[in-house]
């Protein structure tokens, strides 16, 4: 069966940003592989159609607003509160935090609204844990959010495209809450359940993701049914290695079927 596909030009972000005085709306079609909302809010101003799009890209790069659209569809995630920042040498109050731990449980979870590669994730556990890194990052959006114990170190990542699961892997790191592979995790390939599947390809709605990274924590009977994040930029190569599927092949259907509509 042949495939036709569009002309595809490979353009760094600096390259695009030195036209950013030049409407350019012969630019149809532009696969986003960056964070940069602005940017990709300008490209969309002058015509072009930006996958992901700004508003998903928005939505992905800050957990707090993840988490209010995932929590908004409807979907399971981990009991999660927002901390407020608050001005230089001030301290978030210290009846909030106690509220807090209250409420969420300790050992708890505190995550920078912004970060990527687990490196802004630090777990937390006891209330003196809690003092000293709500002290230490107060100037920054914060979420405390449930520790999920039956996924501890271990986890998992689906990635859909065009709304569909296409291809996934387990991670698992053997010394360190969290699973990231960029954090020292192991990644094996992965057969998901079709809830797994449906849980995936949902989050990608609730966030309007064309092409997005779900990362799934497993439950106390094994399955992977709690959202932890929606990536807009997950880094797709090693899934695909991992996995044995060629992940960019399916994101080039995808943009060939809509450049065919």
């Amino acid at each position: 069966m042949s495939e036709t596909f569009a002309d595809v030009a490979l353009v760094s972000s600096e390259e695009l940003m030195s036209r950013v005085d030049r409407v350019d709306r012969s630019r149809q079609l532009i696969l986003f592989l960056d964070k940069d909302v602005a940017l990709a809010e300008l490209l969309e101003l002058q015509g072009a159609v930006v996958v992901n799009s700004s508003r998903a890209i928005e939505i992905c790069d800050d957990k707090r607003r993840t988490y209010a659209h995932l929590a908004a569809a409807g979907l399971r995630i981990p009991k999660t509160m927002m901390l407020p920042p608050v001005y230089p040498k001030q301290q978030i109050a210290f009846g909030l935090v106690m509220s807090m731990i209250d409420e969420i449980g300790l050992p708890m979870v505190i995550k920078e609204a912004k970060g990527s590669f687990g490196a802004q994730v630090y777990l937390a556990n006891t209330a003196e844990d809690v003092f000293a890194l709500v002290d230490a990052l107060a100037d920054r959006h914060l979420l405390a959010q449930e520790f999920v114990a039956s996924s501890r170190g271990r986890d998992l990542r689906l990635q859909v495209v065009d709304g569909v699961c296409i291809a996934a892997i387990a991670r698992q790191h053997p010394d360190d809450f969290r699973a990231n592979l960029s954090a020292g995790g192991v990644g094996y390939p992965y057969q998901p359940s079709e809830t797994e599947r449906r849980l995936a390809e949902a989050s990608a709605n609730a966030v309007g993701g064309f092409n997005v990274g779900v990362d799934l924590l497993f439950d106390e009977g094994n399955e992977g049914s709690i959202v932890c994040e929606v990536n807009s930029n997950a880094h797709i190569w090693r899934l695909s290695a991992i996995s044995g599927i060629d992940v960019t092949r399916y994101v080039g259907q995808a943009l060939g079927r809509w450049l065919q509509q």
